[in-house]
Formats: C-alpha cells, sequence, structure tokens
C-alpha cells in the first residue's frame, strides 16, 4: 500500500528497452558524459552533438562506442531520435533543443531545468540480479538521490560479495 492513497507523485517509475534505439545527447561536458555512460550500458545507440567535447565522451567515441558531431546543435539531429538529453551550459540551445524535441514529440530530459523535462535522469544501481534507478520526489534533491543511490551500490556489493 501506498503511504498515502491521496499523495500525488510527479513522475512514474519506467524502465524502458534501449537497446539500439537511437538517443542524442546535446551538449559534451561532464553531465552529458556521466549520462552517455549510463546510457550505453543499456545498449543505446548514442549520439553526442557538441562543439566540443570532455576526455571521457572522446574516450568513449575512440572506443567506437558513441558517435560524435562536433558542432553546434541542430533541429535535424535528434530527426527519428527514441529520446533526447539537454546537456549544455548555453540556456538558449537548451530552450532550442526542447521546443525542438517538444515539437517532434520526442520524450526529452533537460539537465538545467526540471520543469521542462519529460523524465527525470535517475541514479542508476544494480548487481547480478536487478537494475533500480531513483530519483528525487519531483526531481528536487540531487544531493540525497546521489547519497541514496551510493548507499544502495555499496549495499549491493557487500550483498554481491556474500554470494
Amino acid at each position: 500500500m501506498f503511504e498515502s492513497e491521496e499523495r500525488e507523485f510527479s513522475h512514474f517509475p519506467l524502465f524502458i528497452d534501449l537497446r539500439n534505439r537511437k538517443v542524442a545527447v546535446i551538449g559534451g561536458g561532464n553531465v552529458a558524459a556521466r549520462r552517455v555512460e549510463t546510457l550505453i550500458k543499456f545498449g543505446a545507440k548514442v549520439t553526442v552533438i557538441a562543439p566540443q567535447i570532455s576526455e571521457k565522451i572522446d574516450e568513449l567515441y575512440n572506443l567506437g562506442k558513441i558517435e560524435v558531431i562536433m558542432r553546434e546543435y541542430r533541429k535535424s539531429d535528434i530527426l527519428n531520435a527514441f529520446i533526447v538529453i539537454i546537456a549544455t551550459d548555453n540556456k538558449e540551445v537548451n530552450e532550442t533543443a526542447t521546443k525542438d524535441a517538444r515539437e517532434l514529440n520526442i520524450l526529452m530530459n533537460r539537465a538545467d531545468s526540471k520543469e521542462d523535462c519529460d523524465f527525470f535522469f535517475p541514479a542508476v544501481f544494480s548487481d547480478r540480479h536487478i537494475v533500480g534507478g531513483i530519483i528525487s520526489k519531483n526531481g528536487s534533491n540531487h544531493n540525497i538521490v546521489r547519497e541514496k543511490a551510493k548507499g544502495i551500490r555499496e549495499y549491493l556489493n557487500r550483498e554481491e560479495t556474500k554470494t
């Protein structure tokens, strides 16, 4: 039973098969890199669009794990994408990409604006038997999510070593 039948939650937890699905990531910095690393673990076909990329994104590209387009974002970059991750430090680019994704009816996550997200990007944890993800209620507290996810990962690692 739920904590309160009257309570409404902002986002429904849903696990989606990303294998071989196109995911466009707008931005090439550290936030984008962390999201790309998670997405490729789930088999997504990731394309990063950014005029500059972090060392981590460059490393993933050189390993053949992702595609990279080294230039400014264009609307055509997200055509046929299953989801779009917007993670630049340029508010104008973020707003344009958000508008474009909405016009194309593509699910979108925008790192700099929880109000503009169709979904929140969770902190992911797993072991041999389970995979899970958590967000804070209404996406409002990243610090507590990081702390709780770390605790869950530590617990799962301890359990793995027992078996």
